[in-house]
This record gives structure tokens, C-alpha cells and sequence, in this order.
């Protein structure tokens, strides 16, 4: 189904880096996904970011790659025959570098707003005011619980952070009508507390980093709640709406829900859509049936490890994943894994905490049920 609909206007490398190509939807409308880099060294190759541009009365793009990319994707979104005349908005399927980091360059060369999740624009902005260390005062609270230590974030940030702190940007609230009709915005919270997927035409879903193929999007921690409500919408008055596992498995299982009735649905998604020379076809049920047994499967991994006495989560990281994905700053993110589904199954009583961060298993398995009543 995926090759038949799709055009390449422009062959990339096996990964897909600086690919163009064109989808054709039964209803007429054309999406147009451009392929930027997205290589941070080592073992950490997710493959390039794809940035779509859906056609209409308004045509908007989804995303603009990491900072550095944006005047790379605007000569790539010429190539395939549009201005920046033609381009209504930028949309943000959420806010992670190599989604929003093109932004400034880009709209600077195309004149367009930036039309986002509302929790954007208040994660963007600066806060000194309610930082949470004198260390993060500079950045805004989207990077108050970054699990990088200070050594990376201030080499590799804060220019990005000043630069999407000049966007003008507008809530997908107040932009629906120019998105017109067969265009449907879904809050889809848990990757990243602004995240949203969008659904064209009942035909094709941009699912962002929220459904991936091969790789599992990592969830976010409640715990970082606490620290950024400051900076939130008042109406956001539990971690559990934005933040954690919970979420995320949430967002799935709405994602799913909502798409019940609907026929098959070409998945697009924000990495891998081609890889190592192979289109890679989602069937969006069974891939998140997929990911919510991955969390299930790894709950029960993390208690099993625990049976031999209490860990810390970078313990827990350690005899869980396999070591080349630990290596450099790898283990930061792992360890951020580790305790998104500690953080569950605390609230499941299948943990505690001891002193010093080390978990203690309890003996049960109540996350299953936990997770099934989400």
C-alpha cells in the first residue's frame, strides 16, 4: 500500500536522508515528506526527521528538522514546486529539537507562524522567575527537566532556546478553520507533554514521534510536573494529563479509539519512514498494541531484575538495555526510561523507593491492571 501511493522526487541515502517525496491521497490531496539529517553520533541514529507538507485551500507544513535544517527544507520544499507564499503555517507535532530546531531559520526565510499545542508557547518562553536552579535560569521550561547533564545543554541549547523564544506562534485552537476541512488536531500527550498528531482526510495520520517504527518513542516523567506547573496553563492540575507513561499509553489508546471505525490509515511518522532501503508500512492498531505490551513487558523486566535485591534506576539501565545504547550520553536517556516505569509502578504499589533513589519490589504485578484501565 505505502510504495503505491508514493512518488520519490528525489532518492536520499539508505536511511532516507534528503529524500523527497510525494503521497497521493484517494481524495485528491497530495503530502509532500522531506527527509532533513537528524544524525547526533554514535549509536543514537533514529534516522532522519520527516517534515510533511500537506496540500489544500492552506497548505501547512508539519514540522522543520533540527536548527540548521531549515534553510536545507525550504530548498527542498522548492524543489517540489512551492514558496513560502504557498505555506499557510508551520505546525509543531511537538517540541523536540529535531522537530522545532529548523524553525527559526525557516520561518525567517518563509514569513509563516508557527501554529502549535498551547502548552508550546508557555514551555518556550522564558521563566527565570520559577527556574528550578540557578543553572537553568537561561532556558525555558521545556528544558527545566532535561535528563542531559549541564556539560551538554549548554554547549548544544541555548541558542536554540533564545532562537524559538522569537516565534510567533499560535495556538491550534485559534488556527482550526484556516486548516479546513478533513484536518483533524489531537492532543496525544506522553512523548512530550505538547505533542499532537494530525489525521488527513480519514486517509493518512502524522503521528509525529508518538508511533514509530522499529524504535519505541521514550515517555516523559510525571515527576517533571512538579517542576514546570509553573510555567503551565492553569488548567493542567495533574502530572498525569501531560506527563509519564500514563499518558502516553493513554494517548495510544485514544489514538486508538478514535480511529476504530475508520478503514486502513497510512501511518506517517517523523522517523524511519524509510530505513536501511525498506519503506516501513504501519498498521496503526497493531502498532500500538504493539507499543503497549512493549511498556507491559518491560514492567515486568524491571521487577524481575529487582527480584535480586533493590537498584538504583541507573542500575536497573545497566542490566536492562544492551550496552552499546548506554554509551555516552545514552545512559541519560536510559535511565530517564527506567524511572518513567518506576513512576507507574510506584503508583501501582509494585514499588517503592528507598533512600539513595534505589527501588524496592513489593512482589507484585499490579501495573498490569493499572494499565488496562488507563
Amino acid at each position: 500500500m505505502l510504495a503505491d501511493v508514493i512518488d520519490v522526487m528525489q532518492r536520499g541515502d539508505s536511511s532516507g536522508n534528503n529524500m523527497i517525496v510525494r503521497i497521493r491521497l484517494s481524495s485528491g490531496r497530495q503530502i509532500y515528506g522531506f527527509a532533513t539529517e537528524n544524525l547526533y553520533g554514535g549509536d543514537w541514529d533514529i534516522g532522519p526527521t520527516w517534515n510533511y507538507l500537506v496540500t489544500g485551500k492552506n497548505p501547512f507544513l508539519v514540522d522543520s528538522g533540527r536548527r540548521g535544517k531549515g534553510l536545507q527544507l525550504g530548498k527542498m520544499i522548492e524543489f517540489a514546486g512551492f514558496n513560502g507564499q504557498d505555506i499557510a503555517a508551520v505546525i509543531v507535532s511537538h517540541g523536540h529539537e529535531d522537530h522545532d530546531g529548523g524553525l527559526f531559520e525557516l520561518t525567517n526565510l518563509i514569513n509563516t507562524p508557527v501554529v502549535a499545542h498551547e502548552v508550546y508557547s508557555h514551555l518556550v518562553r522564558p521563566n527565570a522567575k520559577s527556574a528550578p536552579s540557578k543553572e537553568r535560569a537561561d532556558f525555558p521550561a521545556s528544558c527545566w527537566c532535561c535528563p542531559m547533564p549541564e556539560t551538554f545543554y549548554k554547549k548544544n541549547c541555548l541558542e536554540y532556546h533564545i532562537e524559538r523564544q522569537e516565534l510567533n506562534i499560535v495556538a491550534i485552537g485559534d488556527f482550526r478553520e484556516e486548516l479546513g476541512a478533513g484536518i483533524e488536531v489531537t492532543h496525544a500527550p506522553g512523548h512530550c507533554p505538547d505533542s499532537v498528531v494530525i489525521v488527513v482526510d480519514g486517509e493518512a495520520i502524522l503521528v509525529g514521534d508518538t508511533i514509530l517504527p522499529e524504535i519505541t518513542p521514550h515517555p516523559t516523567l510525571e515527576g517533571s510536573f512538579t517542576v514546570m506547573k509553573p510555567a503551565l496553563p492553569e488548567k493542567f492540575d495533574e502530572a498525569q494529563q501531560l506527563f509519564g507513561l500514563r499518558a502516553y499509553i493513554r494517548s495510544l489508546k485514544k489514538l486508538s479509539a478514535m480511529t476504530e471505525s475508520t478503514d486502513r490509515l497510512l501511518v506517517l511518522p517523523s522517523h524511519r519512514l524509510y530505513y536501511q532501503d525498506t519503506w516501513n508500512q504501519l498498521d496503526l492498531h497493531g502498532r500500538i498494541d504493539e507499543l503497549v505490551q512493549h511498556h507491559v513487558d518491560r514492567c515486568h523486566e524491571i521487577l524481575r531484575i529487582l527480584n535480586s535485591g533493590p537498584k538504583t534506576p541507573k542500575e536497573i539501565a545497566r542490566d536492562y538495555f544492551d550496552p552499546d545504547l548506554l554509551k555516552g550520553y545514552g545512559i541519560n536517556l536510559a535511565i530517564n526510561e527506567i524511572k518513567s516505569h518506576c513512576e507507574l509502578m510506584e503508583i501501582s504499589q509494585d514499588v517503592v523507593v528507598l533512600e539513595g533513589d534505589k527501588m524496592l519490589s513489593t512482589g507484585g504485578e499490579n501495573f498490569r491492571s493499572l494499565i488496562i484501565d488507563l
